[in-house]
């Protein structure tokens, strides 16, 4: 035969005689009112934080952090076995996802696969991001048309807006869960 007691969830005991709110059983109708004033700023922080991510979805700042996340987790495991594109000695732990035309003055290339590549912390940061060897490089792992190609679509405006990003981190998304499956 079943247990007929339930744990209530003011006091934590089992009780046989109990008042259900909300899903919940309680030993008492004062004590769920006890409970319920005792835990009033618990449901405001969630009620908070529910509204806090909701707000965030939309904003363009946290879009823009998760899509470069997304783009540079991508980038990371693609070249995990490639050397420095710089240098060329092999990827050091926690190498960067370094791009060969800056992604603040070039946002048309940003997220372009072909301008990021595995970088070591070294040459992307003490180094300025080149050291000398990038281009000469990149001709000879992507060839001069993409090279080319990359060229072209330098400098420039991009106006892109929160559902354009989500577009772009899905995407990233998408291919890392399609090259860690294969």
């Amino acid at each position: 035969m079943a247990n007929s007691k339930r744990k209530a969830k003011c006091c934590g005991e089992r009780v046989r005689d109990y008042i259900v709110i909300n899903n919940v059983a309680y030993c008492s109708r004062e004590a769920a009112v006890k409970w319920s004033y005792a835990n009033k700023e618990v449901g405001k922080a969630i009620k908070h934080k529910a509204q806090k991510k909701e707000y965030n979805a939309n904003r363009l700042p946290p879009r823009k952090t998760a899509t470069k996340k997304a783009c540079h987790e991508y980038i990371r495991y693609r070249d995990k076995d490639d050397c420095c594109i710089c240098c060329g000695e092999p990827l050091q732990a926690g190498y960067h996802a370094g791009h060969w035309l800056e992604s603040g003055a070039n946002p048309k290339v940003r997220y372009d696969e072909d301008n990021i590549h595995g970088q070591n912390v070294s040459c992307n940061v003490f180094k300025g991001g080149d050291s000398g060897n990038y281009k000469e490089n990149l001709i000879a792992k992507i060839g001069i048309d993409r090279v080319n190609r990359l060229l072209e679509l330098k400098g420039g405006a991009v106006k892109r807006t929160a559902d354009d990003y989500r577009e772009i981190e899905a995407l990233y998304k998408s291919k890392l869960k399609q090259i860690t499956a294969g």
